[in-house]
């Protein structure tokens, strides 16, 4: 019985070509949108190399929460994505990290983030753990600071 269907479907879809949303009014423009992915309050193209190898490439769909807002008067899509051991205080440095890319008005392709935790460079697995975990009321930027030319932002953060 499931074969009978499987096959009926793969007719229509072959034969008919169904293609849903391709008649319907105004999906294009959709479609033609900029579209912008955060991760954990960062941009997808401002995320440290550490993390994405360490954390974000191992990551299962079960382990993040995603929305998106769609703007349609500035034509733009934003896809949020929360992961659930990222915490408040990662979150938080993120949120300034991307303060501090809008007020330098650079481009942010070219960018690369640098997490220095208590003095230490942030370039373990171990570390990028810790990292995740931090929590708003127990940490404190020390400072961030942005180099033209190796187009690295570095952020210092210190337990109180």
């Amino acid at each position: 019985m499931k074969t009978h269907i499987y096959l009926i479907l793969i007719c229509l879809t072959v034969f008919f070509r169904l293609n849903a949303q391709i008649g319907i009014a105004g999906n294009e423009q959709y479609n033609s949108y900029e579209q912008c992915i955060y991760i954990d309050n960062l941009t997808q193209k401002l995320t440290s190399d550490i993390f994405v190898s360490a954390y974000y490439s191992k990551l299962k769909t079960s382990d993040s929460k995603t929305s998106q807002i769609i703007d349609t008067i500035h034509k733009k899509r934003e896809v949020h994505i929360r992961t659930k051991k990222a915490k408040d205080g990662y979150l938080f440095v993120n949120k300034l990290i991307m303060d501090k890319v809008a007020n330098l008005n650079c481009e942010s392709d070219k960018m690369k983030i640098f997490y220095v935790y208590n003095n230490k460079a942030i370039t373990t697995k171990k570390g990028v753990m810790r990292v995740l975990g931090l929590r708003e009321k127990c940490i404190q930027i020390s400072e961030i600071i942005h180099d033209e030319q190796l187009g690295m932002i570095t952020i210092y953060i210190i337990d109180k």
